[in-house]
């Protein structure tokens, strides 16, 4: 995108984060390193997520729960980015209604992601919405973890039915999603595989990936390697 040009309101990205309370997010990681790391690392997260994808061509928009923290996310995080409550009681209902309320808005096409994967770069969305844009009815990211980071739709194919009755949280979720579109006869674009961070293990692959890369100046490698001051 040139410089100072503005973003292109016909694409919508939609971050899913939740409000950073301790004993609240990342909970595997906060079994073996503590509530309060875990929610300053979550943190980080989000700060470099937004700061990376801001600048994209594409309208950002922050979806968060829980609805009653509001003003702390905005504080927070969204003093410049749209800040919308999730609406919905799973996940998959969450997901769902954030494409419907960007799809109700006149999106013509829409990509979703989650807040697990702190390296997610500005040209992996902008190849998501190119794909869409050349034909594909949906695109998908899968993660390593057997999950997926990424899905968008153009408004006119989005089907909701792959949000549903989904056993989320387990290694089947990106396969099932995947079956469950082509069986619908969707032409699928697979964005690049990456990393959820949500392991003790993830953390310590993290730091190695990023030894030399430019992300080893980021938020989540600078807070990794002197956590809590």
């Amino acid at each position: 995108m040139a410089p100072d040009a503005p973003p292109r309101t016909d694409r919508c990205l939609a971050v899913m984060i939740r409000h950073p309370e301790p004993g609240k997010v990342k909970t595997r990681l906060a079994r073996t390193r503590g509530d309060v790391f875990a929610a300053e690392l979550y943190s980080c997260f989000v700060d470099d997520l937004l700061e990376a994808l801001a600048p994209g061509n594409y309208c950002l928009e922050i979806f968060f729960t829980p609805p009653e923290k509001g003003a702390e996310i905005r504080r927070r995080f969204g003093e410049r980015l749209p800040c919308t409550p999730q609406q919905g009681e799973e996940l998959g209902e969450r997901m769902e209604n954030a494409f419907r309320s960007c799809f109700a808005r006149g999106t013509a096409s829409m990509v979703l992601i989650g807040s697990d994967s702190p390296e997610l770069t500005a040209d992996v969305i902008e190849e998501a919405f190119a794909a869409l844009e050349k034909g594909h009815a949906a695109v998908i990211g899968p993660a390593f973890d057997g999950g997926y980071y990424l899905i968008g739709f153009r408004a006119e194919i989005f089907d909701p039915a792959v949000f549903r009755d989904m056993a989320w949280g387990n290694e089947t979720v990106f396969d099932r999603t995947l079956n469950r579109l082509e069986a619908r006869g969707c032409r699928v674009h697979l964005a690049p595989r990456r990393h959820d961070i949500d392991t003790g293990e993830d953390l310590a692959d993290l730091l190695a990936r990023h030894e030399s890369s430019p992300f080893r100046r980021s938020r989540t490698i600078t807070f990794l390697r002197n956590p809590l001051g």
